[in-house]
């Protein structure tokens, strides 16, 4: 996730899993993983503020991936 051009959030399940990520934990960042779906969540306590953009994308480099869901709560 890029916010007015500066990356503040760059994460791979492995990374995730990885560093401890897998359950509730202050970072807002949780991945977490059931018998046939594997969730990763990216949340904050406090609103993102941003000037011109936030940009959101995702990179599949495996099969299986069925769907991908973002949701943006956003207002002034």
């Amino acid at each position: 996730m890029d916010i007015d051009g500066r990356n503040v959030a760059n994460l791979s399940y492995a990374a995730a899993k990885n560093t401890g990520l897998t359950q509730q934990n202050p970072y807002g960042i949780v991945c977490l993983q059931a018998d046939k779906i594997q969730t990763l969540t990216v949340g904050y306590p406090m609103p993102l503020r941003f000037d011109r953009e936030l940009n959101l994308s995702a990179k599949v480099n495996e099969d299986g991936v069925v769907q991908i869901l973002a949701n943006v709560i956003h207002g002034k």
